[in-house]
């Protein structure tokens, strides 16, 4: 599963180019299902969850080749009504686009298992909603649901009881060949719904209003391919900077998408960082944090993908700061391994209390998702004494050149398998 060793108190100086969006590059990919012709997508980050999306399509029939660093061509041309290895799909939570994607490809989609950090449950039922909305039927059998669209997909009204990502992003990939107009209210504002909206408009979609809480999608015949950039990844830029503060350093992000990180680098302001923001870059330095007060929400909310690394700043401020967590209900399960390294904190519901003047002290602990052992890593980077940090496999579902990246900064940092 792999392990990080961190010898801790560097600050971390110089710069850092963000990589493109994780949560864009896995939608693209498999949204490329319902093209014909060869698309070639930019800055598409070398993480285990997009070389699982590269598996699946491969899996159907599809060519991905890489042609430069970050730069994929994907050929849909031999692509065939194959059966998808539940052992991929239980991999990521992306992979439930596949829903929406099988039945605007093959006009059917069997039992979907996505995976991806374990949050309590998240399930797929606003999934089948919008697609039932589409005239897909739902068929619920011993090995699992499977939907199939007799008639074909038709336009439609789908209404969103409260903001569903993923949700979104497969109405749109549903109904973008769908008959007729589908218009869907309530839909969440996330910039990767954006961006796989101006994919899909790239090669031939009608699909108006992404970014908004109404989307409107004109279906279209046919798609072909096209070239495509992923917009940055603003988790990753946040990460970062959180890890300029916590270890006094000085690091600019560069390709940064400023503007989404906008509530973000409001708490960070707040709490006495000083920020240089320019339209694509960012930089950041601190000498001491006071404490904050947040609650996460969908975008353009705080995101709830940077409570885990925020958790580890506030520790660091002179103060007792608090985190309203909204959007997933146990997402409070990275806590343990930080408390093994000095982390303070008490919870209520959905409360977080987090006391300050924390010095982090060196340890082994494990990381138990993405975003949280990229907490454990800023724990680990600001602590006294060595950290070995084990199953960074989920760290790297989702930051690319992950350690190359922190040793250009000047972390003392090594990998061992």
């Amino acid at each position: 599963m792999g392990s990080y060793i961190i010898n801790g108190g560097a600050a971390l100086k110089g710069s850092v180019t963000v990589q493109g969006s994780k949560n864009s590059s896995v939608a693209v990919l498999i949204a490329s299902l319902i093209t014909d012709g060869i698309t070639i997508l930019r800055d598409i980050p070398d993480i285990s969850d997009v070389n699982d999306c590269i598996a699946i399509l491969c899996s159907l029939g599809c060519t991905v080749e890489k042609i430069d660093k970050n730069v994929l061509k994907i050929n849909t041309s031999g692509i065939g009504d194959g059966k998808i290895p539940v052992e991929l799909t239980r991999k990521m939570r992306a992979s439930s686009y596949l829903i929406g994607a099988m039945l605007s490809r093959f006009g059917k989609c069997e039992s979907i298992i996505s995976g991806g950090c374990d949050f309590g449950s998240r399930p797929l039922d606003l999934h089948i909603l919008a697609m039932e909305a589409l005239g897909a039927v739902c068929l619920t059998t011993e090995s699992g649901q499977t939907l199939s669209a007799p008639h074909s997909l038709r336009g439609g009204e789908i209404v969103f009881p409260i903001k569903t990502v993923g949700a979104t992003i497969n109405s749109m990939i549903a109904a973008a060949k769908a008959a007729g107009t589908t218009v869907i209210k309530g839909a969440a504002r996330e910039p990767h719904i954006r961006d796989v909206a101006d994919y899909l408009n790239l090669c031939g979609a009608d699909i108006r209003g992404a970014g908004s809480d109404t989307i409107i999608v004109h279906g279209v015949s046919k798609l072909h391919g096209c070239d495509f950039t992923v917009c940055p990844d603003m988790i990753e830029a946040g990460t970062f900077i959180t890890y300029s503060l916590l270890t006094g350093g000085d690091i600019t992000c560069l390709n940064a998408p400023v503007n989404q990180l906008s509530s973000f680098l409001n708490v960070i302001d707040q709490m006495g960082a000083k920020l240089i923001t320019k339209e694509n870059s960012v930089k950041v330095t601190s000498s001491s944090l006071s404490p904050a007060c947040v609650h996460t929400a969908p975008y353009p909310g705080f995101p709830t993908d940077l409570h885990p690394q925020t958790a580890v700043l506030m520790a660091s401020a002179n103060g007792i700061s608090t985190i309203c967590e909204t959007v997933f209900k146990n997402r409070f399960h990275y806590l343990e391994p930080l408390r093994a390294l000095g982390l303070t904190a008490t919870e209520s519901g959905c409360r977080l209390t987090i006391y300050g003047n924390t010095s982090f002290t060196g340890g082994e602990v494990r990381a138990t998702d993405l975003r949280g052992g990229a907490a454990l890593v800023g724990a680990a980077l600001c602590a006294h004494g060595k950290s070995v940090i084990n199953d960074t496999v989920y760290i790297e579902r989702g930051y690319s050149e992950f350690v190359g990246k922190l040793r250009a900064l000047g972390a003392e940092i090594t990998e061992r398998e």
